[in-house]
């Protein structure tokens, strides 16, 4: 029987990152996703995610791992084994884990030995959940400078979608479960960054293209994710809703748009021009887009919409590099390595494995 570890202190995701390969660690986190699984010999073991401001972390915990309880007051002194139910409802709840740092076939593989659910008054989920790291009245004083920017027509009508239910749904929600702005507020951010450059790149082809409406633009590129405050939830970890699952985004947000273009009465024009960039923004039919941007402005809001995404994906493959690393691992959601070329990366054959 494996004997209880000791209280855990804090290291976060991005530190343990950085250790190699036979260090141990400990950390407290908030656990994003538990999977039950069967190895080739039969023996039970769990892939888990866990996160904190900082980051992701994905974990094996093998069959000889101890799982403990110390979520009440009273077994904070003493843990106990934590049950099968417990292990099942760790979702959304805080763990402290001791782990260690492994090879498996030349790749970084981190395993949990202890996992402990802990008293969630004591440690709340909501101060280990990764947040946007502006802050949201920031990111909130530019949506409304963005808004005002338009002509009436269409700046009446962004005020009313970001006005009540709906603005607050879309300030907190996440711009995905993973792989980029993953995080509350993330939905906002990601928007915003979209709409900065879909906008600076209008500008610049204006002058060539003088049909082009950058209003329609800013409106398009604000609004082509609306769909995801039904497709994500935080509880307290983004997760997927089964509208999203089995509709998409794409889907639920023209639906939501065209509801609301009718209740605010908007021109048949707006609609059709604004209500095509929401379903083409993901720019390929295998990608997601039931049609293709066939528009001045679709055309530049998927371009951007894609470019923010590669850029994140970027900024997440090479932030945990050590000095001298300049070549990520393969990231797998925008199927490459990423190269940082910073001055602190002299080595030009060292890797992020």
């Amino acid at each position: 029987m494996p004997t209880a570890p000791a209280p855990l202190k804090m290291t976060n995701t991005s530190d343990v990152k950085m250790l190699g390969v036979a260090e141990v660690f400990k950390g407290i986190f908030v656990v994003n996703a538990l999977v039950k699984k069967t190895d080739k010999n039969g023996r039970p073991y769990w892939e888990m995610t866990v996160s904190d401001r900082h980051g992701n972390l994905n974990a094996k915990i093998w069959s000889d791992a101890g799982w403990w309880d110390r979520s009440t007051p009273d077994l904070e002194s003493k843990a106990d084994m934590l049950s099968e139910a417990g292990i099942n409802g760790l979702k959304g709840k805080v763990v402290g884990v001791s782990g260690k740092v492994a090879d498996f076939r030349g790749q970084t593989q981190y395993n949990f030995n202890a996992i402990t659910l802990l008293n969630q008054e004591k440690y709340p989920p909501t101060q280990y959940i990764a947040n946007s790291e502006i802050p949201l009245p920031v990111l909130a004083e530019r949506l409304d400078s963005m808004i005002e920017s338009c002509r009436p027509e269409i700046r009446d009508f962004l005020k009313s979608v970001f006005a009540g239910e709906t603005g607050s749904a879309f300030r907190d929600a996440p711009a995905a479960v993973s792989n980029h702005h993953a995080y509350a507020h993330g939905l906002l951010e990601h928007s915003l960054a979209v709409t900065d450059s879909a906008k600076a790149m209008a500008k610049t082809y204006a002058d060539i293209y003088p049909t082009l409406d950058i209003d329609v633009v800013v409106a398009g590129a604000l609004l082509h994710d609306l769909g995801k405050i039904y497709s994500y939830s935080m509880s307290p970890v983004p997760e997927i809703t089964l509208p999203g699952a089995v509709l998409d985004h794409i889907a639920l947000g023209y639906a939501a748009f065209d509801k609301l273009a009718s209740e605010a009465d908007l021109s048949q024009k707006l609609r059709l021009e604004i209500g095509h960039i929401l379903l083409s923004h993901h720019g390929q039919k295998e990608f997601g887009s039931p049609v293709l941007p066939a528009t001045l402005e679709a055309l530049i809001v998927s371009a951007a919409d894609e470019l923010d995404f590669k850029l994140f994906c970027w900024k997440d493959a090479v932030k945990d590099l050590l000095p001298g690393q300049n070549i990520s691992a393969f990231h797998f959601a925008a199927q490459r390595r990423f190269w940082r070329t910073s001055a602190d990366s002299q080595d030009e054959t060292a890797t992020g494995e």
